[in-house]
C-alpha cells in the first residue's frame, strides 16, 4: 500500500478497474473474472452507480462474487476536486464519503473502504506539486486510508483508440520484468475493447507465473 514491493520472487498480479460502473462494460468484466476464478479490485464513482437500477446491481454483484471495491469519489469531477490544480482536501473527503454511502446503499448495508485512487492519480498531484498534499496525507492517515496507484497500464484511456490486441501488448510492455504489479484498466462506458482483451490479459499473466490478489 506503500508504492513499495519486496523482492521476494512471489509474482502477483493486482487487476484494477477505474471509472465504473458501466451497463456496457462491466458485465462483461464481471463474467471474464468469473470464468476464470479471478477476482479484481474495482474503483467505483459514485455518480455512475446512481445512472440506473442495472448499475447498482451491478456494484451488488461486484460485492457478492467477492471482488473488492475502491472508493474513486462521487464525481470524478477535477475542476471541483482540484481547483487551480490544487486538491481541495475538504471537498474530496466529502466527495469519498458521498461516495462510500452510494456503495452502500448498492450493496445493502453500510459501507467504508481504506482503500482509494485520486482521480489522475496520486502521481499526478505530486507531478504538480500540489500544495495540499501533505495536508491530504495527513487527513487520510487520519481515517487510516490508502491512495493506490499503478505500476502497470493498458493505456485504455490514454492516447489514441487501441483494440483488444493493442491493450494486451500495452500491459505485456508495462508488466515487464515486476513482480508485483498493479495494473490500471477501466470499465467505464466506451471500454468494450479492455473488456475483449480481459481474457488474453488473464492468460498471459497466468503464463508469467502471476498470482491474482485485491487491494483491501
Amino acid at each position: 500500500m506503500d508504492n513499495k514491493f519486496e523482492n521476494d520472487d512471489e509474482k502477483i498480479a493486482f487487476l484494477t478497474f477505474d471509472d465504473g460502473p458501466s451497463t456496457s462494460v462491466t458485465p462483461q468484466v464481471l463474467d471474464t473474472l468469473k470464468n476464470y476464478d479471478v477476482k479484481a479490485t474495482f474503483f467505483l464513482v459514485g455518480q455512475n452507480i446512481e445512472i440506473n437500477e442495472r448499475s447498482e446491481e451491478l456494484v451488488k454483484q461486484m460485492f457478492e462474487e467477492g471482488h473488492a471495491i475502491g472508493n474513486h469519489t462521487y464525481s470524478h469531477n477535477m475542476r471541483k476536486l482540484y481547483p487551480g490544480n490544487h486538491i481541495d482536501v475538504n471537498y474530496y473527503m466529502e466527495e469519498v464519503e458521498q461516495a462510500n454511502a452510494v456503495i452502500g446503499n448498492a450493496i445493502g448495508q453500510k459501507f467504508s473502504t481504506r482503500v482509494l485512487r485520486l482521480p489522475g492519480g496520486y502521481m499526478s498531484r505530486v507531478y504538480y506539486s500540489d500544495p495540499n498534499l501533505n495536508e491530504f496525507d495527513e487527513r487520510l492517515k487520519e481515517k487510516d486510508m490508502y491512495s493506490i496507484d499503478w505500476n502497470a497500464y493498458d493505456f485504455d484511456a490514454e492516447g489514441r483508440w487501441k483494440n483488444s490486441e493493442e491493450l494486451l501488448e500495452r500491459v505485456k510492455e508495462s508488466v515487464g520484468t515486476q513482480e508485483k504489479v498493479v495494473i490500471l484498466m477501466h470499465d467505464t462506458y466506451g471500454k468494450e475493447e479492455t473488456a475483449r482483451a480481459l481474457p488474453e490479459i488473464i492468460e498471459y499473466l497466468k503464463t508469467q507465473g502471476y498470482e491474482f490478489k485485491t487491494i483491501l
